[in-house]
């Protein structure tokens, strides 16, 4: 079955690469608008119309370069685990050796418009995905004779608006304002200006309503693999947007709604978590197995686990702040994490780094069935949601937000927190099971220090942040070229040329 969807994917993405590969190097250098007679050739057929979704999807999580380094598939795309990258070199879960690499302004917190590749690739590759949704949209929209059904057609339009919305909820958490672009017509886009975080998160929320209200409840488009958005991954997102907005109530109806359907979700053993066939999957990314570098594993796996396990280097490690937090016994700690000897740049130390995937360049095999996917939202993170919820007023109350904490905690070797903790204390331990559960997963921590004020404080008083450069840090810069294409386009404080 999964070899069947790999070969599908090769498929779509030469579909994908004949419509709009040449896209949107440049936010405002956009392709010419997908016209009449573009859209009656591309999206004719329901097979070209999924072929271009397809495509959306393998260019998010395999990036490009795949076929040179390790690296490259992890580096090059937000959703590819440059999110988890930076995200997590930003806040304080990794560290990096060099301080030439550009990962080292990242997690030193001193980036500037010189050493910011890293986060412009974030910017690069979710402008890319947002285009290529907006290729889809259109096309689908304006084919004349088509032949796709018109269920179809709402189908595919739904799913191009949750890639969209996905796309822009990292751009904005990363960025801050962002320029909307619903369109790939250039002329409506040449001088288009940044609009407020509220507005980026109304388009987000229009976009994800339309998908929960006109995708499936199934996984059948995946082949029953949990890797295309279905209306429970816009649920899921849903959830998540609605807490990021404060909107608790909406964030705990929504997570409820998934947690209530337990003939497809349920929280797995610690060493299922990951698995392709993880029924704690909401959602998925199928990565290529067809490279002779990466081979059958994630980008995760890849990126994180030395080539040579217990020997080589390690790409990046974990910092004593994060080892620090889990407690006495967890098994998150002893399943979710493996060491090495660091001798890079003149150190020799044993050192930690995340290895929920397992698979990864030195037991690979290519072509081979992959045995993990790359996890995007997962049942755990949902029941974490409904707790934070719940804690700051959403119906279950405290006391609920203490059992959703604890469903987590089950699996993990430790004690039930106590029905006796305060609002205050409950919140704390939300803060900290997000922290251990969701460690090296989409920049989490990251955003969530942001989100709830407490960046400066925690990040200004780590050793490998010092000197603190300001707050302003908190918000990666607008790559220069954008700028300098489109005036209208104004810089985040702080960032001078």
């Amino acid at each position: 079955m999964r070899n069947t969807n790999q070969n599908i994917c090769f498929t779509a993405i030469c579909v994908l690469l004949a419509v709009m590969m040449a896209s949107c190097k440049k936010l405002v250098t956009v392709d010419d608008p997908v016209d009449t007679i573009t859209a009656d050739k591309m999206f004719r057929t329901e097979p070209q119309a999924e072929g271009a979704l397809a495509g959306i999807y393998y260019e998010m999580i395999n990036g490009t370069g795949t076929n040179t380094t390790g690296n490259n598939m992890f580096l090059n795309s937000f959703a590819s685990g440059l999110s988890t990258y930076a995200g997590g070199l930003s806040a304080d879960e990794f560290n990096v050796s060099s301080v030439s690499v550009p990962a080292y302004a990242l997690a030193s917190n001193k980036l500037t418009l010189l050493n910011s590749s890293l986060s412009g690739s974030i910017w690069s590759s979710a402008y890319k995905a947002i285009y290529d949704a907006n290729s889809v949209i259109e096309g689908i929209a304006g084919a004349r004779n088509s032949l796709i059904r018109d269920s179809v057609k709402k189908q595919y339009t739904a799913e191009a608006k949750f890639l969209r919305a996905f796309s822009y909820f990292y751009l904005v958490n990363f960025f801050g304002d962002l320029p909307i672009t619903l369109t790939v017509d250039f002329n409506q886009v040449i001088n288009i200006r940044r609009s407020p975080v509220a507005a980026v998160y109304a388009q987000i929320l229009r976009d994800l309503e339309d998908a929960e209200r006109d995708l499936p409840d199934d996984y059948a488009a995946g082949k029953n693999a949990r890797i295309r958005a279905n209306k429970w991954v816009a649920k899921a997102m849903l959830a998540k947007v609605y807490l990021y907005m404060n909107n608790h109530a909406q964030a705990a109806a929504k997570a409820s709604e998934i947690i209530a359907e337990t003939s497809l979700f349920g929280l797995e053993p610690l060493n299922r978590v990951f698995l392709a066939d993880s029924k704690e999957a909401i959602f998925q990314f199928q990565q290529t197995n067809q490279t002779s570098i990466v081979k059958n594993a994630t980008a995760a796996g890849a990126f994180f686990i030395p080539i040579n396990p217990f020997k080589d280097n390690a790409s990046v490690w974990l910092t004593d702040q994060l080892i620090s937090a889990f407690e006495p016994g967890d098994q998150r700690w002893e399943v979710w994490a493996d060491s090495t000897m660091q001798t890079s740049s003149g150190l020799n130390m044993k050192v930690w780094y995340p290895a929920k995937y397992k698979t990864g360049r030195h037991n690979g095999v290519a072509k081979a069935p992959s045995p993990e996917f790359s996890m995007v939202l997962r049942l755990a993170e949902i029941y974490l949601i409904r707790a934070e919820a719940r804690v700051n007023g959403a119906d279950g109350g405290p006391a609920n937000a203490i059992a959703d904490l604890n469903a987590i905690r089950f699996r993990t070797g430790l004690p039930d927190y106590p029905l006796s903790l305060g609002v205050n204390e409950i919140k704390d331990a939300v803060a900290h099971e997000r922290q251990i559960e969701l460690f090296a997963e989409w920049g989490n921590r990251w955003f969530d220090l942001k989100r709830n004020s407490n960046a400066s404080a925690v990040l200004s008083n780590m050793p490998s942040k010092q000197p603190w450069e300001g707050d302003y840090q908190l918000l990666y810069p607008i790559p220069v070229r954008e700028i300098e294409a489109n005036t209208n386009i104004l810089q985040n404080t702080g960032y001078i040329r």
